[in-house]
């Protein structure tokens, strides 16, 4: 059975490198926005999108030529959304291999502008499918404004998580679902592209769905459990994550959030601080009722496959 993974990969780097490329076909005036758009696009390795667009495609019978336009302007407004992110986020340094985010590079204006320039070359893109019937180029349109829009309202919601003890993990569940019109959009997207029925493309719609709301609760796990970096920045700065928000009925946890909170700006919250914390969301099953949910959420993607003539290269993505 081949990788997951590289499975990914194959499908979805030549459509980034190809998005990339198109980009710097433009004339772009100053050395210093090309410099920074250069250094971002040697790191966006997002393949994962682009490749389930192809997928969705081809799962319904299409060519997957027929999502390449639609998924390079995708990839570029991707790179937008995670640019002004950072910003919003204050990341400067990601995960614990220490990587400098672009805003610590070259600075929040040029991150800024950088995203703005990515989110035009993606939309100018996406009014571009060579090919594709205008009907069904409008009705992918409409996915795609449709899923942007509520993904922004997920993000706009998710400012009032941070540092949030009243928080529940019903109410950012409902982050989270909005969040996965994200996943969604790609999916169905490529299921409309290829030519799919209603039926095929309702059911990779919510299997996008369910897909981007897994992936996001895995990493609300990872965040919290696996990396001290991404753990002290959802602490402070981000919204807390969802082990963390099963734990706030313990006021253990509260207290030691409030501390954090406490401290003045340059005080760094410390290995150790956030080692006893894990320890009580671990006594809270934080972890578990993450993992539960996954596995719940798992389950529902599968069963929407139903449709689907072929729906293992979608349920290989589970394999562990």
């Amino acid at each position: 059975m081949q990788d997951s993974t590289k499975i990914l990969r194959s499908l979805g780097e030549p459509i980034v490198k190809e998005a990339f490329d198109d980009l710097f076909k433009n004339r772009i005036a100053s050395p210093m926005a090309r410099r920074v758009l250069r250094r971002f696009s040697r790191r966006w390795t997002d393949y994962t999108r682009a490749a389930l667009m192809v997928m969705s495609c081809q799962a319904v019978g299409g060519d997957a030529k027929s999502v390449r336009q639609a998924a390079k302007g995708l990839v570029l407004a991707g790179g937008a959304f995670d640019l002004h992110d950072d910003i919003i986020d204050r990341s400067f340094v990601r995960t614990e291999k220490g990587m400098k985010s672009v805003q610590d590079l070259f600075g929040m204006e040029a991150s800024l502008l950088a995203g703005d320039a990515l989110m035009i070359e993606g939309l100018i893109q996406l009014s571009r499918m060579p090919g594709v019937p205008e009907e069904v180029a409008k009705k992918a349109v409409k996915v795609i404004q449709e899923g942007l829009f509520e993904l922004g309202s997920a993000e706009m919601e998710e400012l009032q998580y941070i540092r949030n003890l009243d928080a529940t993990p019903r109410s950012y569940l409902r982050i989270v679902r909005m969040k996965g019109a994200d996943v969604e959009s790609y999916t169905r997207v490529g299921a409309i592209l290829g030519g799919g029925s209603v039926k095929e493309i309702d059911a990779l719609g919510t299997f996008g769905r369910y897909l981007g709301m897994i992936c996001i609760i895995r990493d609300d796990i990872v965040d919290t459990f696996n990396d001290l970096v991404e753990c002290r920045s959802r602490l402070t700065k981000e919204s807390l994550p969802l082990p963390v928000l099963y734990s706030l009925k313990d006021e253990r946890v509260k207290a030691m959030l409030r501390g954090f909170w406490s401290k003045p700006e340059n005080g760094q919250i410390t290995d150790d601080e956030i080692g006893k914390l894990i320890e009580l969301i671990h006594e809270n099953r934080g972890f578990e009722k993450g993992q539960a949910l996954i596995d719940r959420y798992i389950r529902t993607a599968k069963s929407a496959l139903g449709p689907l003539k072929n729906a293992e290269p979608f349920e290989q993505l589970f394999y562990r």
